[in-house]
């Protein structure tokens, strides 16, 4: 086929349909061609669950599409002399030959792709003057900035450069101008990039992600830093818990207001939650050291989860505490009352395994807060009154709009949601930990019966 002929059948010209070899080198194909190229691309993504774990999509089709390449281009190595003859016929071992060539080309161009890297998500959680000394939550070590900076700013040119600003010396909007004047000295502006990441966040998460692209790495290693960081939102109010927050989640209610009255007259205001927790001086302190069993024991599920993440799933057990723990971040930051109770629902089902069961979740947390029973004392709500309120009352009618939410006074049912997770997660989470430590084949039951035996343990406390 003419280059032309060819060229106009791409209905975009800077994405020709063709298959790559290597650099500068590709397969001239037709439409036909390019599809069969991303069925394949897709069978192999659905097969794979590492692939899928470590990559983002767009960049598995191009290393799919590179390995089709080399593969047809290498496939000659399996042709004999008398495949030259025209009339001459391949048979299976061809074809088979191919495909193995096909899967080691994905896995060779797979981990050139991939990398082992420390991420960095600086976020805001309590403020200078309250002393707290560097933690971990599993996995995930978080250091105020300074410490921060002392350990993994290493080039002592750069470092200099940084403690100017830290120490104001130099303004940060003098010390930006510097770095980025044409000609400036490369370490005062690789300096001024890692600043500039910083930004005005006090604190640094830390993971270090195994075997990732760097894209990959960064949306995994964000939404973890983000569940460990709920999960220490757990040990304090709602309120507070708000103020918690990292780069890339904006959830912190801040706007401007402007109105005119039916005179004309400019009525302005603003309201800002500030970031980060203040108290007494060296009060959080104490009170983040006397968290640490809970602390301790959601790393333990969270260091589970990225493990079993980094392949494929999880065990169920500690897939469905991410994924309510999730829930419940995202409760306790939202602004509509209306969408809190439809999280805080989604969290109370995906944690007890109830399957859109309210008669489940409620057995369940009966279990972890009622576990002998006991008679509801006078004026208190009872287990499955809270449970019905904030599912059956509140998710569920919510979400298939039987009841009204927007503009609705829900934050009664909203307040019942959260002390009922909370208490739920106080609990869960310990036990959870210590199954994962002692008894570890129950994550290899089918899930009801292992929610089954966390149910029964949970009621067999003393």
């Amino acid at each position: 086929m003419p280059f032309d002929e060819w060229s106009g059948l791409s209905n975009n010209p800077f994405v020709p349909l063709a298959i790559p070899i290597d650099a500068g080198r590709q397969y001239k194909v037709t439409q036909t061609g390019v599809d069969a190229a991303h069925t394949l691309a897709a069978q192999t993504w659905l097969a794979r669950q590492d692939f899928r774990q470590t990559l983002t999509r767009p960049e598995f089709d191009k290393i799919t599409f590179h390995a089709i390449g080399q593969t047809i281009f290498d496939c000659r190595a399996h042709l004999s002399d008398e495949h030259g003859a025209p009339d001459a016929q391949v048979g299976p071992d061809f074809y088979a030959a191919v495909a193995r060539d096909f899967s080691k080309n994905v896995d060779r161009l797979a981990d050139a792709a991939r990398s082992d890297v420390d991420r960095h998500i600086p976020c805001h959680l309590f403020h200078g003057d309250q002393a707290v000394p560097a933690f971990a939550v599993g996995p995930i070590e978080f250091l105020p900035r300074a410490d921060w900076i002392a350990r993994y700013v290493r080039d002592p040119t750069q470092l200099a450069h940084i403690q100017r600003v830290e120490t104001r010396a130099v303004s940060y909007s003098d010390f930006r101008e510097q770095a980025l004047q044409v000609g400036s000295d490369r370490d005062l502006y690789r300096a001024w990039e890692i600043l500039s990441s910083l930004r005005n966040f006090e604190w640094v998460a830390t993971i270090r992600m195994r075997g990732h692209a760097l894209s990959q790495s960064h949306q995994k290693a964000s939404v973890l830093v983000g569940l460990a960081i709920d999960a220490i939102g757990l040990r304090f109010q709602v309120e507070d818990a708000r103020r918690f927050t990292k780069a890339g989640r904006q959830h912190l209610f801040g706007e401007e207001r402007l109105a005119t009255s039916p005179s004309g007259d400019f009525l302005r205001g603003s309201s800002m939650q500030m970031p980060g927790l203040g108290s007494a001086p060296g009060a959080l302190a104490a009170k983040m050291a006397a968290e640490r069993p809970f602390l301790d024991a959601a790393g333990k599920v969270l260091d589970a989860f990225v493990v079993g993440r980094q392949s494929g799933r999880a065990p169920h057990l500690v897939e469905r505490w991410a994924n309510a723990l999730y829930w419940v971040g995202e409760a306790r930051r939202e602004a509509s009352d209306f969408m809190a109770v439809v999280d805080y629902g989604c969290a109370a089902d995906g944690l007890t395994g109830a399957k859109g069961k309210a008669t489940a979740i409620t057995s369940f947390a009966e279990a972890v807060l009622n576990p002998k029973g006991e008679a509801t004392p006078p004026g208190m709500l009872s287990v499955a009154k809270a449970v019905s309120r904030v599912y059956r009352e509140g998710r569920n009618k919510l979400a298939h709009g039987e009841a009204a939410g927007l503009f609705e006074d829900l934050s009664e049912t909203r307040a019942i949601g959260d002390a009922l997770l909370v208490n739920l997660f106080d609990t869960v989470t310990l036990v959870l930990a210590d199954t994962i430590e002692k008894r570890p084949d129950v994550f290899e039951l089918d899930e009801q019966i292992a929610f089954r035996f966390i149910e029964t343990k949970l009621r067999q406390r003393p």
